[in-house]
C-alpha cells in the first residue's frame, strides 16, 4: 500500500469511526504503534500480530501499514473485536486495501476468550485496546503466548489509567517497559529473549 492509498484509507476509517461514535486511538498513537512495529518487523518475515479490541479497524490499519512497509513477506495481523457491526464495517472498508504480503483478518469475538485458545509462544507482537480493567488478565495470557523477544503494546497507559497490577506484573516478570506520553499514552514492552544462561 503506497502512502497515498494509506492516507485515503486512514481518513475514511477515522471519519467512519468518529461518525459512528466508536472509540479509536488518536492519530499520534497510530504513529507510535507504526514506529514501534516497523522497527520490530524490519527485514523479518512470517510475523503474527494481534490487534485486540480493534473496533472499526483504525489501529489495525496502522499495524498493517507497518508490516507492509517492513515485513519481507508472510506477515499477518488478526484484529479481534467483540461487536459484530464494527467487524463488518471494518471488513467493508478494508475490502479493497492492497497490502503487499500482509494478511489482514477481522475476527468477531471476545478478545480474552480468543487469546485463551491460542498456543503458547505463537504470537510475535500484539496491540491491546480492550477495556483497561482487563489489562492484567490480557497481560497474563500474552506473557505466555508471545514468542521470546515479542513486542507488546497497550493503549490508554495514561488515560484512563490501567489497574496498578498491570505494571506490577511487568515488574515481577522482569519486563522493562516505557510509556510514550501521548494524551492517552502507549505502553511498549518486549518479552525477554531466552538466553543460553537461562536455558542451561
Amino acid at each position: 500500500m503506497d502512502d497515498l492509498e494509506f492516507r485515503d484509507l486512514e481518513l475514511r476509517v477515522r471519519l467512519a469511526s468518529d461518525s459512528a461514535g466508536v472509540s479509536r486511538i488518536d492519530f499520534e498513537d497510530g504513529l507510535v504503534v507504526y514506529s514501534a512495529l516497523f522497527t520490530f518487523s524490519l527485514g523479518r518475515s512470517g510475523l503474527k500480530v494481534l490487534d485486540l479490541g480493534s473496533a472499526m479497524g483504525y489501529s489495525t490499519l496502522w499495524i498493517a501499514k507497518a508490516l507492509d512497509d517492513a515485513c519481507e513477506g508472510g506477515c499477518s495481523v488478526t484484529a479481534i473485536e467483540i461487536r459484530r457491526e464494527r467487524v463488518e464495517a471494518a471488513r467493508r472498508m478494508f475490502r479493497d486495501a492492497r497490502f503487499r504480503g500482509v494478511g489482514v483478518e477481522f475476527v468477531e469475538g471476545d478478545a480474552v476468550k480468543v487469546v485463551e485458545t491460542m498456543d503458547k509462544e505463537s504470537i510475535d507482537a500484539a496491540f491491546v485496546d480492550v477495556h483497561v480493567s482487563l489489562y492484567p488478565i490480557v497481560l497474563e495470557l500474552l506473557m505466555h503466548r508471545l514468542r521470546p523477544g515479542g513486542l507488546l503494546m497497550f493503549h490508554n497507559a495514561v488515560r484512563p489509567p490501567p489497574p496498578a497490577d498491570t505494571f506490577q506484573q511487568l515488574a515481577r516478570a522482569g519486563w522493562r517497559y516505557a510509556i510514550v506520553p501521548t494524551l492517552e499514552g502507549v505502553l511498549i514492552t518486549r518479552k525477554p529473549a531466552v538466553t543460553p544462561a537461562a536455558t542451561a
